[in-house]
């Protein structure tokens, strides 16, 4: 009898059924993959590696036997009871590539750690799997693993050709080839090409992946991440994608699946849609494009995942940086608010989620089916943003759900990943006991590709079960031959690429600025009615449909630190959060809604410049001040005393609410008209400040009002992290910050300038950084006059003879570059002495211009022609204006 269970499918899928031995090889097959934490799904499950062609020749498939056709159960210790063992590294489906590229035609024999060839470049993943049981998570290997080999790997193969497991140690006889890679996109989506690089380039374009933006530490310094796709050239040699004349060293991609993926959101951003440009502004700046800095959480470029994601709303992956934070990182310990927060280069989809459910601005991206599997939307921990595709035409907002995926369309979900499977050599090739079609170079087989099977056949084996599987459930979906099998568990757990009505274009147009969108070539429409209505997917859960407006989230985790925190005198163990009326409030427990919103102070329901006055009594009494009387707002009576103030105003993620988190509100979170005002959100800091003047800051010149802190963005360290907090900020206003409003000129709109400018050198808010931001800075905030090159109050005779000795030179504001030009010549000497051939400043041209100039004859000193050079002409003109200006 057909088994149609849900719960009995969600079973197999975790591996509770189905899991039983076939006829085990006397000494098992090894096939090592790495890749996508997207597809991280099908390679825990046992219906990966169910015998569905009947592999090992024992006459039992899922067909016959469903319970019984298991080619690699678990079984930890030799003799080994199992036919195949499957190992599989969760780094990210670039990162699984660059593994395929480096290890695919030889072995790895060398454990992690080591420098040179013979280890794996990204150390220990994620998560590794053996026979779909862990032995490394969260980059931490356990008992399992076998430190001594490459990736901890339990057992090698040997090298022989036969690819059978070993327990010899690596070297001569044993060591590790990886036969596969998942990738969540096509390969040439992940291979970066010659030319310029574009914030919209699509994948085989000029300049593709090119991005060669390095990211930071939290403190300004270098972290060295890059952010550009590899190419095809690896540690031992090339290999190639001439499919069409292959060689030993040609890699194949099969496509799998389709994979959408998710723009996970945290209650505490206060959206529930967002448009596809906005994303993509966000994305790849940190910012939205009103400049409201949110925190956008990424993972590192090797991740297949951001690359389906970055493409699917118009962004070059390699343009996809967020918030540009750290070094890659698997490590749970940085998805915790506290010392160790980390937004930036996640190792894997678990780490993602872990931020955005622990930070209350975060935003991230992850496979959408995980929002069930790892339960953080069924649990109501985080949600899924609409999406509406205005990049490709689209007007309404999409949820991924099952049918909005189906569709495909500008109107429907199309941030999907068309995921394959690479390997060196082509599976369909193989001989027909490993699955293949059995031709030869001579004959025209059903798919008229020449020969070239991959080297370990029985990868090439598990593939074509998987390939044949899916094939077997698009001809007849839901029948019983493909019952248990990999293509049922694909079509339950993710969607098979022959059931949507359009797909993104996995060979784009060149120029288009965004991935097209074109109807599926492949449609069946069976299977796609089969999965819209009987299949069960996870896509159709209600959690999908609408957004979960009654639950806030869950209070954020911090990393347990005694007196850490500013909450320290209450909670000093720093191992949960107190609200204001006294209860302790547990790490991962329901968060009141009270809290739902990062920064609603007043409870208003909404984050504001009206939050300013509890803000700043809620730090007032954190920091020895009269207790913060916190409004009960829209939430009702009482509300107020379940407030906390960490978990409201924690903004930049340390887990503490202190004077940083207000400078980033004043510096990103304050909206005018929908647009991002600095002006408005630093002075509504210093007008509900005793004294008026919050951060304490001073002025080279002038008189100090409110507001005027937010020029101070930068000083003689010139450290910054933009996009994802303030940290450039002195104390003084002075040269220093002119100089980085000089260094940042751009219109935000323009995301081809967004992605290289700070936006907290806007100073009058109109999201454009240029002379009007430094006009704003010497003449509104010091007092003076555009020419005050030493900042002294006034423009006079000094400032003229800096500019004048400067001529010809590079520089600053200080030394007398006024226009922001990089240079200091005849155009800067205009501004700070109308009168040019007034030298002395003293308002007229005489004999002491005369004595200036001929002391600088033959330099740059005294150019008034512009010629870069001091002569005759320049005397001529002086000798012109002789007695006037």
């Amino acid at each position: 009898m057909r088994i149609t269970n849900r719960a009995l499918l969600t079973m197999i899928a975790g591996g509770v059924a189905g899991s039983a031995a076939s006829v085990a090889s006397a000494q098992p097959y090894l096939i090592n993959g790495s890749g996508a934490t997207l597809l991280q799904a099908l390679f825990r499950a046992p219906a990966s590696t169910n015998d569905f062609i009947d592999v090992d020749a024992n006459g039992i498939t899922t067909a016959t036997d469903p319970f019984n056709s298991q080619l690699a159960p678990f079984d930890a210790l030799p003799p080994f009871n199992n036919y195949w063992q499957v190992s599989y590294r969760v780094v990210g489906s670039v990162n699984g590539f660059i593994e395929l590229r480096d290890w695919g035609f030889t072995y790895a024999d060398l454990p992690d750690g080591n420098v040179g060839l013979g280890t794996l470049v990204t150390s220990f993943s994620d998560e590794s799997l053996w026979n779909r049981t862990a032995f490394v998570s969260a980059g931490v290997p356990n008992a399992t693993a076998n430190l001594n080999n490459p990736g901890g790997m339990p057992v090698l193969s040997t090298r022989d050709g036969a690819y059978v497991v070993t327990t010899d140690p690596a070297g001569a006889t044993a060591g590790l080839q990886i036969d596969f890679a998942a990738i969540d996109v096509p390969v040439g989506w992940s291979l970066r090409q010659p030319g310029s690089a574009q914030f919209n380039a699509v994948p085989g374009a000029p300049g593709y992946g090119q991005n060669t933006r390095i990211s930071v530490n939290k403190d300004g310094t270098i972290a060295g991440e890059t952010n550009d796709l590899p190419d095809l050239t690896g540690l031992n040699g090339p290999i190639n994608v001439n499919t069409a004349a292959p060689d030993q060293f040609t890699v194949f991609d099969t496509p799998i699946t389709l994979a959408p993926v998710a723009a996970m959101v945290n209650y505490g951003v206060g959206l529930q849609q967002i448009q596809m440009s906005d994303l993509r502004h966000l994305s790849a700046t940190g910012r939205r494009i009103n400049g409201e800095n949110l925190m956008k959480v990424n993972r590192d470029v090797g991740s297949g995942t951001r690359n389906a994601f970055m493409n699917g709303i118009g962004l070059d992956p390699s343009f996809g940086v967020g918030e540009n934070i750290g070094p890659r990182t698997v490590s749970s310990a940085n998805d915790l608010l506290g010392p160790n927060f980390q937004p930036s280069n996640k190792g894997g989809s678990s780490r993602v989620e872990g931020t955005v459910r622990n930070h209350r601005l975060a935003i991230g991206h992850t496979g959408a089916e995980r929002g069930e599997s790892s339960g953080w939307l069924i649990n109501g921990q985080a949600d899924v943003l609409a999406v509406q595709s205005d990049l490709k035409g689209g007007t309404v907002y999409a949820r991924p759900t099952l049918d909005n995926v189906l569709d495909g369309g500008p109107d429907g979900y199309n941030i999907i990943g068309p995921a394959v499977i690479a390997q060196i050599g082509d599976a369909r090739s193989a001989p027909a006991a490993y699955g293949g079609w059995g031709w030869s170079a001579s004959e025209v087989g059903p798919y008229p590709r020449p020969v070239q099977p991959p080297s370990n056949l029985n990868a090439a084996a598990y593939l074509n079960n998987i390939t044949r599987s899916i094939a077997s459930f698009v001809t007849d979906p839901g029948g019983d031959p493909s019952f248990f099998s990999p293509g049922e568990f694909l079509a339950t757990q993710f969607l098979l690429s022959a059931s949507a009505t359009n797909v993104n274009n996995t060979n784009p147009v060149a120029g288009a600025g965004v991935v097209d969108i074109i109807p599926n070539p492949d449609l069946n429409q069976n299977l796609q009615d089969y999965i819209r209505n009987q299949s069960g997917n996870v896509l159709g859960l209600p959690e999908f449909q609408t957004f979960n407006t009654g639950t806030a989230g869950r209070v954020p985790t911090r990393t347990t630190l005694a007196n850490t925190y500013s909450d320290q005198a209450l909670v000093p163990g720093g191992n949960a959060y107190i609200d204001q009326g006294g209860a302790t409030r547990a790490y991962g427990s329901s968060l009141a809604l009270r809290n739902k919103i990062a920064g609603d102070f007043n409870g208003d329901g909404v984050r504001s410049a009206a939050d300013a006055p509890d803000m700043i009594a809620a730090y007032e009494s954190r920091n020895g001040g009269p207790v913060w009387n916190a409004p009960d707002g829209v939430y009702g009576a009482g509300a107020g005393s379940i407030a906390i103030i960490e978990v409201l105003g924690d903004f930049n993620g340390d887990g503490s609410f202190d004077a940083q988190d207000v400078r980033y509100w004043a510096d990103g979170l304050v909206l005018t008209g929908g647009n991002l005002d600095r002006a408005a959100g630093f002075a509504a800091v210093d007008n509900t400040t005793a004294g008026g003047n919050f951060f304490g800051t001073s002025l080279a010149t002038g008189t100090y009002d409110a507001g005027d802190s937010r020029a101070d963005v930068s000083g003689p360290a010139s450290l910054h992290t933009r996009g994802f907090q303030p940290i450039g900020q002195d104390g003084v206003v002075d040269a220093f910050d002119i100089d980085y409003v000089c260094m940042n000129f751009g219109d935000w709109s323009n995301l081809t300038d967004a992605v290289e400018i700070d936006l907290a050198a806007d100073m009058n808010g109109d999201l454009v950084i240029d002379l009007e931001d430094v006009r704003v800075i010497v003449e509104d905030i010091l007092d003076s006059q555009t020419g005050d090159v030493n900042l002294d109050g006034v423009v006079d005779a000094t400032d003229i003879a800096i500019v004048t000795a400067n001529q010809g030179t590079s520089g600053g504001y200080a030394d007398g570059d006024l226009n922001c030009d990089g240079v200091i010549d005849a155009d800067d000497l205009a501004i700070v002495n109308p009168c040019t051939t007034d030298f002395t400043g003293d308002g007229q041209t005489d004999g002491a211009d005369l004595g200036v100039l001929l002391g600088a004859w033959g330099t740059p000193g005294a150019d008034l022609t512009g010629d870069g050079n001091t002569d005759g002409a320049d005397l001529g003109i002086l000798l012109g204006a002789w007695g006037g200006c």
